[in-house]
């Protein structure tokens, strides 16, 4: 009976080890049939095949009866119930991301990605410095130039206001400070002097007349002359002094408006000089810079300090205080000045209408008084000459500005050239209308799989490059900002980021950047803008039509290009010493080479990666950058899985890869039942023993 009993004990030992062994025998059955077209990316999804049908087989073939004849089956093993379940979409972007570092961990190319930051680890200080020059100096450009804008149209204020008097003084005497002398009323007076000088006369000649009969008057007509003359002069400086009036009222307000809005400018200049110092984005240049990776960086021959140099001289581009105070003293001056010959003229224009209505008019002193104040005035605010005061705003302002015509020069050109690059990138995003049916299908591709992870779409932004050539090393500038903090964020974790861009570069296809290149001067396009051969550029910017994907890439080249070679112009420049002619000669060097680095990297396929670091960076290496700038890492993840559902005829959202299996099997008991049956015993429980079998139940799962 002991004897026995230990037999059904091992007898169950051996069957719970065995049906162990079976199970898992089972899924791996199951889950070898995997998708077949899945697996050329590397990826494993379960395929078509029937998963219940398999592990059934499976099963049954583990327990069918030994072929060696006059066998003793020891366990003779029976199935009572099985069942599979599978789960875990490949499509769902923590299965998809999964399986990404279990492919790309043990890959060459991510120690590839670390020798491509190792390359850009030397200039960090080098474009740390330029990035936060550029930031700086464009911000205090943008207000310099609204700043002198304002003042200039302050004093074109004052000078419009003042030009409204210019023909003035030939009304009230032409030559001015000419004594007047007693005329006869030979002519019409033209002048309220040639009016005074003949006043007397006319008043001689208007009592001769006065009492005669009409056909008696001798004077008649020299008199009419005389009157009509004197309306004339009177009403010439009315029309003068009404919209001179207009004019100072208005303008001259407008000009000490704009002067205190130019002041309010200058001390924004200050805030941003005081605050620049202080910028977040330095601390990922820091970080790539210090960094201790595998492999050697090459030397450079370049630095950070004469970027930082021309920085430190912003504090020349503001104005000095006394200036403001200066100009607007000048402003209310004219309007004071302006006060004193329309109150003279006025009342030069009042004794002249009294001239012809009686006797005694005090015209002379009036006609003096009125020229003196107006002569004044002509000559501080009209005139050419050491006294005139807007003639000394504008030389005051012009000795702040001794670079400006350089540097509008530098402008011009630059704009010319980024004409030429905006010319060729609309070219491109014109270019070609192949291909749609594959994109609008991919498009809806995208879509579900968003829709499936419950993620936020985000349309991408059309590629530009802007007219002002500031706004473009700017932006360019941001660029690298961005790049430097992607090689930071790396350095920092190298995880799911890493992972994702190597798996895109490893799997996925390019465009021939010098067949676009060719296209552009007018050759044929080829393939250029077909899906397939720009699948890593959807990757990283998303358009779903042929030009959109080939036109940001050029951009985007041409602003990394950009920014690098700024960064040179700020050391080639630095003793120009005016910090805004110093950017915008760095800029115009920035474009010049951006250019010609595109037709080198279109014709030779790569391109320096600076003057100062002599080592080659080809297009792919700049598209595996270009991912690292833009970390969106879902919606990067949506656009593969869009890809590989396209190319595959397979959809991820749809292949499971994860199967959990459920098995209850028995063994007959030889002695157990009838050992426990003779001691009064009771064994077990009863969902174990039923009818003199042994039932077990085991579970499997199964994960790719």
């Amino acid at each position: 009976m002991f004897v026995a009993i230990f037999i059904d004990y091992a007898r169950i030992a051996a069957f719970k080890v065995q049906t162990e062994r079976m199970t898992h025998a089972a899924m791996r059955s199951v889950m070898s049939a995997y998708d077949t077209s899945l697996r050329e990316y590397g990826l494993f999804g379960y395929g078509d095949s029937s998963g219940d049908a398999i592990m059934a087989k499976v099963l049954n073939d583990s327990v069918k009866p030994s072929s060696v004849k006059d066998g003793f089956p020891i366990l003779d093993i029976q199935w009572d119930t099985t069942s599979l379940s599978m789960e875990r979409e490949l499509g769902r972007y923590d299965i998809f991301n999964r399986q990404i570092q279990e492919d790309m961990k043990y890959r060459a190319p991510v120690d590839f990605t670390l020798e491509v930051i190792n390359r850009f680890k030397p200039m960090s200080d080098e474009m740390k410095e330029a990035a936060h020059t550029v930031d700086l100096l464009k911000k205090l450009q943008k207000l310099y130039d609204k700043r002198e804008e304002l003042l200039d149209e302050a004093i074109v204020n004052q000078t419009e206001s003042a030009e409204k008097l210019k023909n003035l003084p030939k009304l009230i005497m032409d030559p001015p400070s000419q004594p007047i002398y007693e005329e006869m009323l030979e002519e019409t007076p033209e002048t309220a002097a040639e009016a005074a000088a003949r006043y007397a006369d006319y008043l001689n000649k208007q009592r001769a007349d006065e009492g005669l009969p009409f056909r008696e008057q001798q004077y008649i007509l020299e008199l009419a002359r005389y009157r009509t003359g004197v309306s004339n002069v009177v009403t010439g400086i009315s029309m003068i002094i009404q919209p001179a009036l207009q004019a100072h009222q208005t303008k001259l307000e407008e000009a000490q408006s704009k002067i205190e809005e130019a002041r309010k400018i200058n001390e924004e200049m200050k805030r941003v000089i005081a605050e620049g110092e202080n910028r977040s984005q330095n601390a990922s240049y820091d970080n790539v810079g210090n960094s201790n990776l595998p492999g050697t960086s090459p030397a450079s021959t370049g630095s950070g300090s004469e970027a930082k140099s021309t920085r430190s001289l912003a504090s020349e581009l503001v104005r000095a205080d006394s200036l403001f105070d200066q100009l607007k003293a000048r402003v209310v001056s004219q309007n004071s000045d302006f006060g004193n010959v329309r109150r003279d003229n006025m009342e030069l224009n009042n004794q002249l209408r009294s001239v012809t209505g009686m006797s005694g008019v005090p015209i002379k002193p009036a006609v003096r008084q009125a020229s003196q104040i107006t002569e004044r005035y002509m000559d501080t605010y009209v005139r050419n000459g050491p006294a005139n005061l807007i003639q000394q705003s504008k030389q005051q302002l012009e000795s702040g500005r001794g670079s400006d015509a350089q540097r509008k020069a530098n402008d011009k050109e630059s704009k010319g050239k980024l004409k030429e690059v905006k010319r060729i990138l609309s070219q491109i995003q014109n270019g070609s209308s192949g291909s749609m049916d594959a994109f609008k299908q991919l498009e809806e591709y995208y879509n579900t799989n968003i829709a499936f992870n419950e993620a936020s779409r985000e349309d991408a932004k059309k590629a530009e490059i802007a007219d002002d050539p500031y706004d473009s090393g700017s932006e360019a500038m941001k660029g690298m900002d961005s790049l430097f903090g992607g090689m930071s964020g790396l350095l920092d974790s190298l995880g799911d980021e890493l992972f994702q861009n190597e798996y895109a570069l490893a799997y996925f296809n390019s465009m021939d950047f010098g067949q676009l290149f060719t296209w552009t001067e007018g050759g044929d396009a080829g393939d250029v803008f077909k899906l397939e051969n720009q699948e890593l550029e959807y990757i990283v910017y998303g358009f779903h039509n042929p030009s959109g994907n080939i036109a940001a890439a050029y951009a985007e080249i041409f602003g990394m290009r950009l920014a690098i070679r700024t960064a040179e112009g700020l050391i080639e420049h630095s003793k120009l010493g005016n910090p805004l002619l110093v950017l915008s000669a760095a800029i115009l060097y920035g474009i010049t080479n951006a250019i010609a680095d595109m037709v080198k990297l279109a014709k030779e396929g790569s391109v320096e990666l600076s003057k100062y670091i002599k080592v080659k960076l080809p297009y792919r290496d700049h598209l595996r950058l270009f991912l690292l700038m833009h970390s969106n890492n879902e919606r990067k993840m949506s656009r593969m899985l869009a890809l590989i559902r396209l190319n595959t005829g397979v959809n991820p959202d749809e292949k499971q890869t994860y199967a959990s299996g459920n098995m209850r099997s028995s063994i007959k008991l030889w002695f157990l039942p009838g050992v426990v049956r003779s001691i009064g015993a009771v064994m077990g429980s009863a969902d174990q023993v039923e009818g003199g079998r042994f039932f077990i139940e085991r579970k499997a799962d199964y994960s790719y």
